[in-house]
């Protein structure tokens, strides 16, 4: 079935994005590039002698874990930084996949305007007004349960001194959904995220949904 014209991907006047490379470029050029500086860099993340980073991110919510990987770099990243750089990112888009479409308890009513916690405050204004979109809010009281089929991530990169400042995240999500309503949703899109307040942060999006 095809998908309604609210579950086309949607793009509000003045968040037009473009690809990563551009995209990147601008965003480092209105910054003044100030995040290649030893003060605004992305901090490596400390672990304990003898860690290993896992390949995957493991949701809170679900036993399936995302499946994240490298695309695109422009500029040179160490491998050690594709690494930290997987799993911090992974952890925001984690946070969005679990809390908008297939964590919690079902069916439930409304509790979907906090599903945006790795969003800007720009970016979780603009979701709200897309909510039939970001979230599950339109089948959440009428369905039982999630069962999460697909999750990946793959991240576009751009690297400016051996350091990530701007992240294109392409994510597919495929989910069945139980209860009174039964099918399978795919969603599909671009997030563009920046390094802002200590962490990532989604500054925009590009997102479909549709019946798969």
């Amino acid at each position: 079935m095809s998908p309604t014209p609210r579950d086309r991907a949607e793009r509000r006047p003045g968040r037009r994005l473009p690809a990563v490379a551009t995209l990147a470029l601008a965003l480092a050029m209105t910054l003044g590039l100030a995040a290649c500086s030893d003060d605004a860099e992305p901090a490596a993340e400390h672990r304990p002698a003898g860690h290993r980073e896992a390949a995957v991110v493991r949701s809170a919510e679900t036993t399936v874990p995302t499946s994240v990987t490298i695309g695109e770099v422009t500029g040179r990243l160490p491998a050690d930084r594709r690494k930290q750089l997987k799993r911090a990112v992974g952890r925001v888009v984690d946070g969005w996949l679990d809390a908008a479409y297939v964590g919690g308890d079902f069916p439930r009513s409304g509790g979907f305007r906090q599903a945006f916690p790795g969003f800007s405050s720009g970016a979780k204004d603009e979701a709200r007004r897309d909510l039939r979109l970001m979230t599950n809010v339109a089948l959440a009281g009428r369905i039982s349960a999630v069962d999460v089929r697909r999750r990946e991530l793959r991240l576009d990169v751009l690297a400016v001194r051996g350091r990530p400042v701007a992240v294109t995240g392409r994510v597919l999500l495929v989910f069945d959904t139980r209860g009174r309503v039964e099918r399978r949703d795919r969603v599909q899109g671009r997030l563009y995220l920046t390094w802002r307040n200590g962490g990532w942060q989604v500054f925009g999006y590009d997102v479909s949904r549709g019946r798969s």
